[in-house]
């Protein structure tokens, strides 16, 4: 069954500009059944149809003069206690670079509820990031395929390219049933038969910018990026390594980041999972297609490198197990 996700935003922490991209990266991980963005918007009337157009529901709390600055972050952290217990979110994503907002992701994890955050590298406390199951730096998505900083969220690739890149294994490709239901949790008005297309493999063959092969016999069409669309996936960026989504090459810098990526997988020691898929955790991490085109090139490799993984997971046969 997919995850039930929550998205929590202090917009007054990080704004709204890279809020789509985080859409996207959490895309494949389940569906999102609350998007709420706290903050005064009376200051921010020009964020209105930025909230319509992401589906954003904004919760408006007046600044009163000799007010605390603290008043969207105490909302924000009330409505996460109140959904962990009438709703069915199972996922929590919490959008800040505060520090006040760890113990709230404590008392969610203890719960057992899985924890992303999300926030700019620069302001986000180390403890923070290291409390939750997963952290997002939202500088990635200002970094166009060449390198280069983008001044605005990027708008250059398309539906069918966005909801590959994330549904992408460690050999670069997707099952065409993921990619769908990316598609549909992107935008859901989506319909291709509304496009002409009696089938969505059909779609998908008339699509400069993926590849889609179908089986020799009955299963999943599997699809890749052509030339046309892999570039952000498998050029200059990817070619960079570690140092693409890291910021350093340094296996302290990427090895807790790829343990908090595993850890959304498997929680308890004994449990395992399978090794294609640690493999495109980490090269997500590393800032690489796949992990064969990283510096590190095998997950043995990976184990040996980072002391982080080396303590806390091993390899066995076509798994990696956490101790």
């Amino acid at each position: 069954m997919d995850r039930q996700l929550a998205v929590l935003i202090d917009i007054e922490n990080v704004g709204l500009g890279s809020t789509q991209w985080l859409f996207d990266q959490i895309s494949d991980v389940g569906r999102i059944v609350v998007r709420r963005a706290y903050g005064d918007w009376s200051q921010a009337s020009n964020s209105r149809d930025r909230l319509l157009e992401l589906g954003i529901e904004p919760i408006h709390l007046f600044r009163s003069p000799g007010g605390g600055k603290n008043s969207s972050d105490i909302r924000l952290a009330i409505d996460a206690v109140e959904l962990l217990h009438v709703s069915p979110v199972d996922t929590f994503v919490i959008v800040s670079s505060d520090s006040d907002f760890v113990p709230l992701v404590s008392k969610l994890r203890a719960a057992g509820k899985t924890v992303f955050g999300a926030g700019r590298k620069a302001a986000a406390s180390a403890t923070l990031v290291r409390s939750c199951d997963r952290y997002f730096y939202l500088e990635q998505s200002e970094r166009a395929p060449s390198g280069v900083r983008r001044t605005r969220e990027p708008q250059g690739d398309s539906l069918v390219v966005r909801a590959t890149k994330s549904a992408m294994d460690e050999q670069g490709r997707a099952l065409g049933s993921r990619v769908h239901q990316n598609i549909q949790r992107l935008d859901p008005s989506f319909d291709f038969r509304a496009l002409g297309h009696s089938t969505f493999t059909a779609y998908l063959e008339a699509s400069p910018e993926v590849r889609a092969t179908r089986p020799s016999g009955r299963g999943d069409v599997t699809v890749e990026m052509t030339g046309a669309g892999s570039a952000a996936a498998t050029g200059p960026a990817a070619a960079t390594g570690p140092t693409a989504a890291t910021g350093s090459p340094d296996p302290a810098v990427w090895g807790p980041l790829v343990e908090a990526a595993w850890s959304t997988r498997v929680s308890k020691p004994g449990e395992s999972m399978a090794a294609s898929s640690a493999a495109s955790d980490a090269a997500k991490v590393l800032g690489a297609g796949k992990l064969s085109v990283s510096p590190y090139k095998t997950l043995d490799r990976l184990l040996d490198a980072s002391q982080e993984l080396r303590s806390k997971w091993m390899r066995v046969r076509n798994s990696i197990v956490r101790r």
